[in-house]
This record gives C-alpha cells, structure tokens and sequence, in this order.
C-alpha cells in the first residue's frame, strides 16, 4: 500500500474525514505588533489562508507558530522573507519593536509599542477529531530583569485553553499564575523547551526531533537547492552513533592505558638493559683492575721468587768457576817468583861491574823527560791563551814578565766590557720580550676584528660573549654604543677628536628591560678582572631631548645604526652628552660652553679643559665607533708588523751580545790561565832539552867503556821483558778470581734481597695476582724470557703494561660510570616514583637490575597480556560492534529510500512518469578513509594472532580512529567536525532523484537538485520530495501509520512566483496526503487556491498606530465580500 494512500479519499469533502492532530485555533497577546488584545485565527482543522498585504504582519503569526513547535536555538524567524536572523527576535516580539527613532546620543534605537513591564503570550490548539482529542501548546513571556531578554515558561494541556480566560487575572505576579496553571492536572508547565518538546512530539506521534525541523524548512521552501543535503537533513533519521563513540573512547581509555603501561615496561626495559649491561661491566672492570692493583703489588714477590729459582743455578755456576779461577792465579804466581829471583841475581852481577852509576844517570834522565812533558805542555796551553789574547809565545824571561803586565791589563778591561754587555742583555731581552707580546696582542685583536664587523676590543667582546653564554642572551641583543654609532661620512677630519669625545661612553653596553635583572645580578657576583660600564634601557619608548641642537654639535657629526631598538634612547643620550660644538678656531672655543677643538681639546660646563695626548689623536688602534673595523684591522695589521720586526731587531741584537760575551769570555780565561803560569821557568823547555841531551851522552859513554855490564844488561833486559809479560798474566788470573769472587758475592747478597722480596708475597697474592701474572706475561713482555740481567727491565716493563692498563681501565670505568650515572638520572627522572629511595651510583646496580628481572619476567609479559586481552575483547568487539551498527544504520536508510520510493512511485510526477531517490556512496575523502580504518581494525581479528607486531599494528589503527574521535591537541575543533561527518551514516550516501516511464521504466531525467529548472518545476519538485519527508517524519506512512499523527503544515509565501499549475500540483499532493495547510500569500494567489481553503484570516497593519489586526472569516465569507467589492467597482466604473 502506498504511503501516501492516494485512493482513500471520499469525494463531497477537501480532505475527508480528518485524521491526526490539526491547528484549531492560533491565539496571541502582545506579540510583534499585534498589540493589546488577544488575536484568534480558527482554521478549525481546515486548510486555510493567513493572507494580507506584505508587511502587515502575516509573517509575524507564522513566527507564532514557528516559536510554539521549533527549538529555541533553531527558530529562523520571518524566513520566507530571507531576513536576517538579528532583524527579528524573541525580544522584537514581546517588545512590539516596529521601527527606529533617534536617542538623546543621536544613534538609532528600536521603537517598540511596549515596555518591560507587559508581558506575552502565544498560544495554539490541536484537535485530533478521530481520537477526539485536544492538545494546547502555550508559551508565556515577561521581564524578571528589564536589562535583559525576556524570560519564558512553556505549557502542554490536553484541553483546549484560552489566553483570556487561563492566563489573566494573576495581579502581574508570574509565580500565582504557574501555580494555578499547575493546579489542573490536564496543564504541565516546564521551564525549558527539552522536556516540553519531548512531551508535545510524543502526544502528536513525531518521532524525531527533525520533523519539527522540516517543518520551519517547510514554510519558506520554494526549491531543492541541493537534493543530498535535503535528504539528508529532513527525511533521515540522526544515528545515534555519538554514544557508540563515548563508549569507544572510554573502552580506549583502558586499552590505551595498558598499552603504556607495556610501552612504559619496554621503555623502563630498553633503559634498564643497557643500563645494568654497563652496571655489570663496569663491575667486571673494577674486579679487573682490583686484580690489576693486586698484580701490581705483587709483582716484585713474584719477579723475585722466579729469580731466585736462576740465582740457585747461577751461584753454583759461579763457586765452580771461582775454584778454576783461584787455581790458575796461584800456578802463575809461582812462576812470577821464579822469575824475580832470577831478575835479582842479574841485577847484583850488574851492580858489581859498575852499574850503580848507570842506574843513577838513567833515573836523572827519565825525570828529566818527565818534566819536559810537563814543560811542554806547560807551554802549549799558555801559547793558546797568548793567541786569544794576541801576545806572543816568551822565549825570555823579559817577554814573559811584560806578558804578565799585559794580561793584568786585559783583565780589567774585559771585565768592564762584561758588564757593558750585560746591561745591553737587559735591555735587548726586555725590548724583544716587550715587542713579541705587544704583536700577539695585536694578533689576537686582529683575529677577534676579522670575525666581526665592530671595533669594540677584544677583552671587551670575550667578557660579553662570556655574560650571554651564562644567561643564555643573544649578543645581539646587548651592543655596546660603539657598535651602533659611527662618525659620518664627509666628517673625517673630525674623527679622530670625536673618537676621544666618545671614547668611554662608545665602550659602555646597552642592557634593555628585560634582561636588567639577570644582567645586574651577573655583573654582581663575578670578578670582571676589568671596567664595565652598563645603562639600563627602558623598554617604553622615549622622546629626544628638548631644545635645538647646534648643528655643528658633535652629536649630529653622528650617525646612529639603522633599525636598531635602541636608536631613540642613544639619539637622546648623544644630543645631551656630546653636545660639544665642533670648533674651528680657538676664538669660536673660547665662546662656546661645550665645545671641542680638531686637536682635542674638550670644554664642559664652560670650566673644565681637558686634553689627553697620552696616545695620538689618529691613532686607529684606539677608534671604538663604527659598522666596519676595516680601516682598524688595516692599521692593526701594519703596526703587527712593524712590532714583529721590531721584535726581529733585537732577537739580532740578542745574537750579536750573545757572540760577544762568549769571546770576552774566552779571553777573561786567557787572561786567568796565563795567570795561572807565574814563572818562565815552568815554560823554559829549551833549557830542559839540553840537560837531558848531556845525560844521554854521558850514559852511552859508560855503557860503551863495559862489555859484561853490556851482557849482563841484555839478560836483565832479556828477564825484565818476561816478567813484564808474567806480570800481566799474574795481573789477570787475579782479576779473573776477583772477577768470579765478586760475581759469586753479589749473587749471594742478590740471594738474600731476592729473598726478602719473594719472602713478602701474601697468600691473596698467590691465589689471584700470581695466576693473573702467569696468565698475561706474554701479552705483557711478549716472547722475551727471563734472565738475571733483564730482570729489573721485564719488572719494570710489566710495571708499565699494568699501570697502561690500570689507567685504560680507570678511564674507562670512569667513562663508564659517568654514562651509567647519567643513565641512573636519566632513569630516576622518567620514573621518578619506582626510584625514590634510589641514589645514582653503582652502589644502588642491584637495584635497577632487579627492577628490570622482574619486568622481564613478570612485568612486561603480564602487561602484554592485559593489553593483548582489552586489544581484542574491548577495542577491536567494540569497533566490530560500532561498525556493525553503522552497517545498520546504512541498511535502515537504504530501507528508508526504498519505502519512500514506494510512496513516490504511486505519484504521477508527470504524465507517464514517476520520481524515485537513488543513492549511491559518497565520493568524500574522509568518509571513504574513514571506513577503510575501521575495516582494517578488525581485520584478521578472528585469527586470534598473538604476534606482538600485529597487537600494536591493530592498537595503532584503533588509536588512530579514537584520538580523532576524542580531539587531537590543536586539531580539536577540526577532529569534532571530523567526527560528526564520518559517523553520520547519512552522509555516507549521495542522492538524486530520477524521472522514470512507468511503462519501461527508462529514466526521462536526472536531478541531483533543481538548477536549471524554470520556478514551477523547481516548485513542483520540491512539493514532490517535501511531501516524501513530510509523510516518513509525520508518520502517515500507509500500513506503518501510527494512531497519533501531526496533519499541520505551513506554507509561507511559497506560491508567490509558482505557476497555477505547479500550485495546484502541491495542493493536490497535499490533499492527498490528508495534510492540513496554513497558506501564508499575499492576496494576489487567492483565486488559484480558493477552492482549496475553507477559512480565512485576513491581517491588515494601521500604518498611523503601528498595530496589525486580524479578521479571522470563512472562505464564503471572503468570496461573497469578494464579489460584492467587484460590483461595487463595476458600479462605480459605470457611473
């Protein structure tokens, strides 16, 4: 059966019997313009007409009705009229505002028929005749506060009530007519719309609170601008999805929180891991450098027990080859006796044949050459000092005594000239000293200037980059004044003179507002080593000094740098500090009280004079002002040269007196050796010569006159030589057994102390430091062995492998203990309460490596298991269930269409052809995306898969729905819009409406709205899909109708510009659907819809007391005074 039920209606009547709930009556008291009285229009359940030229108030009754049925926040009053929603208002209306007039201030304010002190009322009836049935919908207005908007209370009554009789005589006091209202148990009041609404829409059968709002769009729709959004809004339900998102978003509360709380175990894990990893190294690392101190005290015990084991060995080599020794030395001394014996016998044969003068002129011979060596030698060393000294070599005592005089002479010079060349030390010393130190200053000036444009000094610069690096402030932002001040062009003769004008204040650093008090409390506690000048600047901005400057003032000889923050302060502060006239003549200084001469020269307060020539007046190395340092990195450059080649100067000079001392010195020790000779006879080598050549002569002599002297002499030479040669072997069979006594000796006294030393080897040490020994050796000494003569050297070498080792080991574990140290805080900081009676250091190791067993054991899995659990049981069944109920809600509306399809296909849209909706899904990006996520949500969800990637692959994706549910930060708003879209089944469709042959069911045309469609087709269309959302919201569906139905509708206006056809088209429709119409049109449509209507109201303003008036008639009524106002014209046109 078609919903519209088109069959049912029984010819002689409009609409039949008359079903459902219809407007009886309309009254108003004080509404809009309708003042003073109570206004009644009666349609008693009949189509009828509201009708009247336009401004007379027509709209202000529908806006009445508009007020009684539709929210508060929805009402758009006067909307056929297209006004603009502050144009009319609820305040308008009680105020009966009907124009402007001008206020005592000349603005324009509203005029109104009433003040504060009255009060409103609307009121309407229903009758449902077939269930014989009344309901009266009633809303009263006043002024508890005449500041504000009016106050209202709302009232439902199951009896028809009247304004004149229920809401009068109470004495102006609104709380005794609620009390009376309440009195009747038929009457419910309500301070709010919500539950008065709830209240009315289930009395009148309306399901939903969208009906009420196609029922305002009803009044004003001439079209359907866009059928989708029609759709949509006024023929769909709402789902009611937003609750399903609450509980998704609580459910994501737990998950989430156990997801961090695995997050968190995995982030305490990946923390503690490596943190106890380092813990237990470092201590594997102190246990090893225990060891290595333990090794290193035991070194020297375990040296000398292993040398002890090659000193029992060696001692006893020793003894053996001391025995051999001993025996060879007394077998050579035998033979050494032997032969002195022999040698005494010869010596008393000689001396018996005359050898005793032979003996003494050989002794007197070998002393004499023994004192010609001495002589000689005597003499050369006293002929090399008399060549230093230039004076010749004596060969008389006369040469030798006037050298004598000479050199005392040289003495006293030389010592002279020594502490002349000492004092010229002094000073080359200190000048070269002087000028390096002076050139790498300049230098480090220099490197300073090159990184920067000013020319403020570098001690000066380094002490701010040191006072912004401690408070974190850019550079930038405290200048000193010379960086922003320069001397302007054209102006350099006067450079030099305003540079020392300036020189103190071009040093002092600008400090503005906000940073003044951590400036001022650095300054205060830290030794500058040097002056700082510092000026507070205020930050509000601060006018130039009063009064004209003179122009040729040193101030404006100045330019300030552009865009700096502090150009007005300092243009302030130059005008009244360097007012100074810049004078060219001493006549102009003399006048002048502030005034500076090209030479520099300065007068203050016309007494004071000062000129300071302590350094030149252009010298650049002293210039503070500027943008640019390049004319003082030039200057600074040539003066570093010139005081490195100063400094190459007197390193020469350094050189030459160096040379100098060195060859006075030489001859001072000429002069002193020469000294040392004090008589010619220790030099006299000639004299020496000729005494030992006349005992030379006279020995030959003898030994020539005695041939068995001669023979006896041979045997005694024979046997001397032979001793001589036993001598040595005696001398060194000797040596050899002292040699091997001495070795046997230290041996044994190296015993002993190796002894001692082995002796203090502790039990600890030979359970861990010796096998620690054993064990490194070869890493430490390599393949060399030990031996008696590399002992102390493989000692020491092993000494310095484990001090090597000792210090890797410290540094490391100092590296090692500051990372496990900042990991310990790293750690506290991030879980401050599981730490609170931690501290951070390798004494609390055990501490965290518990923590992290236990998360690894029991923590971590217990988290991953509750989330795992909430992950599928809450989050991915919850988002099943929510896209379930989204499925439903989009199999409801494909229902929907398909039922109201039904209702349209019973319609003739046009000869042979009927409408019917299509949809199809969106193409809106969101949307789409949107359903893709939830689908991957539960995907795979049945497979139960435990795999630790797929859990937090599926927590991303549900969290990625559920923070756009919830809002992310900033995106708030945004994510709200979001949210309300995508879960709003109903914009998951796109709909169209097409025109199809009933025979073939061929589509004629296609409408996704009515562009391009003259106004009665627009019209007709939206008569067509308006009375399809009027029928699903009202509930006049054919088999699924309910007992209670609302029949009311408004139409306002909306035959204005339609075609007869198209209007006739919708009453037709309407009549059909059994639906009661209030038409609202001005009075020239009455012809085309007379015989539609059965009552009229007709509503006239009094344009000179700004009041509308309502004349509530029937339909013969109207015709009859119709006609006889044409007769009358007619009449009149005759006469």
């Amino acid at each position: 059966m078609s919903s519209f039920n088109l069959e049912s209606e029984e010819p002689g009547r409009l609409f039949g019997a008359t079903p459902g709930f219809r407007l009886h009556k309309l009254e108003v008291y004080n509404w809009g313009t309708f003042d003073g009285k109570v206004w009644t229009f009666s349609p008693q359940g009949e189509t009828s007409l509201l009708t009247g030229d336009v401004g007379s108030g027509k709209s202000t009754l529908v806006d009445a009705l508009t007020t009684l049925l539709v929210h508060p926040r929805k009402v758009a009053y006067n909307k056929a009229a297209d006004s603009s929603a502050k144009e009319r208002s609820v305040t308008s209306y009680v105020r009966g505002y009907f124009g402007q007039k001008r206020s005592s201030e000349g603005n324009g304010q509203p005029d109104s028929l009433r003040d504060t002190n009255h009060y409103s009322v609307i009121l309407a009836t229903f009758l449902d005749q077939g269930l014989s049935q009344n309901v009266t919908l009633a809303q009263f207005f006043w002024f508890p506060d005449p500041q504000k908007s009016p106050v209202r209370f709302y009232i439902v009554a199951d009896k028809e009530m009247w304004i004149t009789r229920d809401f009068a005589r109470f004495n102006n006091d609104v709380r005794v007519l609620k009390k009376r209202l309440k009195a009747g148990n038929w009457v419910q009041v309500y301070e709010d719309y919500t539950r008065y609404a709830e209240v009315f829409r289930r009395k009148f059968g309306i399901a939903q609170e969208q009906a009420l709002d196609l029922f305002q769009q009803t009044i004003s729709m001439k079209k359907v601008e866009a059928l989708t959004d029609f759709v949509r809004t006024n023929m769909l339900e709402v789902p009611n999805t937003a609750k399903n998102v609450d509980d998704l978003i609580k459910h994501f509360q737990d998950l989430n929180g156990a997801h961090e709380a695995v997050l968190k175990a995995k982030q305490q894990i990946q923390l503690l891991a490596p943190l106890v990893d380092q813990g237990n190294r470092c201590l594997r690392l102190e246990d090893k450098q225990r060891l290595l101190n333990q090794a290193r005290q035991a070194l020297g015990p375990w040296f000398a027990e292993r040398r002890l084991v090659l000193l029992s060995a060696e001692i006893a080599n020793q003894e053996q080859k001391l025995i051999l020794a001993v025996a060879a030395r007394e077998q050579a001394e035998s033979i050494q006796r032997d032969l002195a014996k022999n040698i005494q016998g010869i010596e008393r044969a000689i001396f018996a044949n005359g050898g005793d003068a032979l003996e003494r002129l050989t002794r007197d011979i070998e002393i004499g050459r023994q004192t010609l060596r001495r002589f000689r030698k005597n003499l050369e060393a006293y002929a090399s000092h008399a060549q230093i000294l230039k004076l010749p070599v004596p060969d008389s005592l006369a040469v030798f005594l006037a050298n004598q005089r000479k050199s005392a002479e040289f003495k006293r010079s030389e010592e002279e000239a020594q502490r002349g060349l000492q004092e010229d030390l002094k000073t080359a010393v200190t000048e070269e000293d002087k000028a390096r130190k002076a050139a790498d200053q300049v230098a480090e000036e220099l490197a300073s200037l090159r990184s920067r444009t000013s020319s403020i000094p570098r001690e000066y610069v380094e002490k701010r980059q040191q006072l912004c690096r401690v408070l974190q402030i850019g550079e930038d932002e405290l200048p000193f004044v010379g960086e922003l001040v320069e001397v302007r062009a054209g102006e350099e003769s006067w450079e030099g003179a305003i540079e020392r004008l300036l020189h103190s204040f071009s040093l002092s650093l600008l400090v503005p507002e906000r940073h003044y008090q951590a400036v001022m409390q650095w300054v205060d506690r830290t030794h500058l080593g040097m002056r700082l000048v510092y000026y507070r600047v205020q930050d509000e901005g601060q006018p130039s000094a009063s009064g004209r400057l003179n122009p040729f003032s040193a101030a404006q000889k100045l330019n300030i740098k552009p865009s700096t923050p502090f150009g007005v302060w300092l243009s302030k502060e130059l005008r009244q500090r360097f007012a100074h006239v810049c004078c060219e003549t001493m006549e102009q200084f003399r006048r002048e009280a502030q005034a500076i001469t090209q030479s520099g020269q300065m007068k203050t307060g016309g007494k004071r004079h000062e000129k300071d020539d302590r350094h030149g007046l252009n010298d650049r190395r002293r210039y503070m002002l500027g943008f640019s340092n390049q004319k003082k990195v030039a200057v600074l450059e040539e003066s570093e040269q010139d005081l490195r080649n100063e400094a190459r100067f007197y390193h020469t000079e350094l050189d030459d007196i160096y040379r100098k001392q060195r060859e006075s010195q030489e001859r001072v020790q000429a002069v002193v050796g020469m000294a040392s000779i004090d008589d010619f006879a220790d030099i006299d080598t000639k004299t020496a010569e000729k005494d030992i050549e006349e005992k030379e002569k006279l020995k030959r002599k003898l030994e020539q006159e005695n041939d068995i002297l001669q023979g006896l002499q041979n045997q005694l030479a024979e046997l001397m030589q032979k001793r001589e040669i036993h001598e040595k072997v005696v001398e060194r069979a000797r040596k050899d057994e002292t040699t091997m006594e001495n070795n046997r000796d230290a041996l044994l006294r190296d015993n002993v102390s190796t002894g001692k030393a082995a002796a203090e080897a502790t039990p600890a040490m030979r359970e861990e430091a010796y096998p620690f020994l054993e064990q490194h050796e070869s890493e430490a000494l390599g393949n060399t062995g030990l031996n008696l003569d590399n002992g102390k050297t493989l000692e020491r070498d092993y000494l310095d492998w484990i001090e090597s080792e000792r210090n890797t080991l410290a540094d490391e574990i100092g590296r090692l203990k500051n990372r496990l140290v900042k990991a310990m805080q790293d750690y506290n900081y991030r879980y401050p309460e599981e730490t609170r009676e931690f501290d951070s250091d390798l004494e609390s190791l055990p501490e965290y490596a518990r923590i992290l067993a236990q998360l690894q054991s029991d923590g971590l899995p217990a988290f991953e298991q509750r989330f795992k659990q909430l992950l599928h049981e809450n989050a991915i069944n919850q988002i099943a269930l929510f896209q379930a109920k989204l499925k439903q809600a989009q199999d409801t509306i494909q229902t929907r269409i398909e039922q109201i399809n039904g209702s349209l296909n019973a319609i003739d849209y046009n000869e042979g052809r009927y409408i019917r909706l299509e949809y199809a899904e969106t193409y809106d990006t969101d949307i789409k995306e949107f359903r893709v996520q939830l689908k991957a949500c539960t995907e795979g969800a049945l497979s139960g898969s435990e795999d630790e990637q797929y859990a937090e692959t599926k927590f991303l994706q549900v969290k990625a729905i559920i923070e756009r549910f919830r809002g992310r930060p900033g995106e708030t708003k945004r994510d709200e819009r979001w949210t309300k879209k995508v879960i709003d089944v109903r914009n998951w469709f796109l709909f169209a409406a097409s025109e199809r042959w009933r025979e073939s069911d061929e589509e004629y045309e296609h409408y996704t709205d009515s562009g391009g469609k003259s106004g009665g087709q627009k019209e007709k269309l939206a008569y067509t899909i308006l009375a399809a959302g009027l029928v699903y919201h009202f509930g006049l569906e054919g088999q699924e109708s309910r007992p209670q139905s609302f029949r009311f509708v408004v139409i306002d206006e909306a035959f204005l510009k339609s075609s007869d056809e198209s209007a006739r088209f919708g009453l037709e429709l309407f009549k059909k659907l059994e639906l009661q119409l209030l038409i609202v049109t001005p009075l020239l449509k009455i012809p085309t819809i007379a015989k539609f209507i059965a009552h009229v109201g007709f509503v006239h303003h009094d344009d000179v007391k700004h009041q509308s008036m309502l004349r509530d008639i029937s339909i013969q009524e109207y015709e009859q005074e119709r006609k006889a106002r044409e007769v009358a014209q007619y009449v009149h046109q005759v006469v």
